[in-house]
């Protein structure tokens, strides 16, 4: 049994990206701890922010459920385009490095530290400098949730999630504030779609039905 820690900088990235791995590892009986950096308030303008704050909440948890999981998922409340600023302020990183210690982590997924967008980008970066900052020990993975053709070079973990894909889509459609006709009609649908080829290209190529595919950067 490992200890899991997930980060994301909204409340489907790691869906979209490793929502097959998860299920996996709550399958083995490994406990899994996901934060999540952003409520995700700008995705809907027009609602009020509580509102889209308690929405986004109530997804994440279903998700979770779906995966195999109790639904408990941590919200770190940083503003969107400005992780940076919000990691930085007083006692946060502190108070995060605690968190981590306590958990004693074997593996930590983070969006990779290149991944083209800005929140998914500076969330892996922050949480990689507060392990190293920590001498936290724990193998690191990245996963990227938006196409890049510019991957990190490091050792790559493919994982086959065949046995449990069915639990990845049925966490996905726990997000119906953004996959739907009237939420980013473009974007997130094509993010959606995205990880679904992925996911059987990966698997194709190794031999299985799906596969999700990861970075070894710690």
């Amino acid at each position: 049994m490992a200890n899991i820690v997930v980060f994301a900088a909204h409340n489907d990235d790691h869906a979209l990206a490793m929502g097959g791995t998860i299920a996996k590892h709550y399958r083995r009986g490994d406990p899994v701890t996901t934060l999540i950096g952003s409520f995700g308030e700008l995705s809907h303008p027009h609602l009020k922010p509580e509102v889209i704050r308690k929405l986004r909440v109530r997804e994440a948890q279903r998700a979770d459920r779906a995966y195999g999981g109790d639904g408990r998922v941590i919200f770190l409340g940083l503003r969107e385009f400005k992780f940076e600023e919000d990691f930085h302020r007083k006692g946060f990183a502190k108070s995060l490095a605690k968190r981590l210690r306590e958990l004693k982590p074997d593996k930590i997924y983070v969006p990779a530290p290149n991944d083209t967008h800005p929140d998914h980008k500076a969330i892996g970066a922050l949480v990689l400098d507060l392990v190293d900052d920590n001498r936290i020990r724990a193998d690191v993975y990245a996963y990227y949730v938006y196409p890049n053709l510019r991957q990190v070079k490091a050792p790559r973990l493919v994982v086959d999630v065949s046995d449990t894909y069915r639990r990845k889509l049925a966490a996905l459609r726990a997000f119906r504030s953004q996959i739907s006709l009237f939420s980013y009609l473009i974007t997130n649908n094509i993010v959606f779609l995205y990880a679904l080829l992925r996911n059987g290209l990966a698997g194709f190529l190794r031999g299985v039905r799906f596969a999700e595919t990861f970075h070894k950067i710690r």
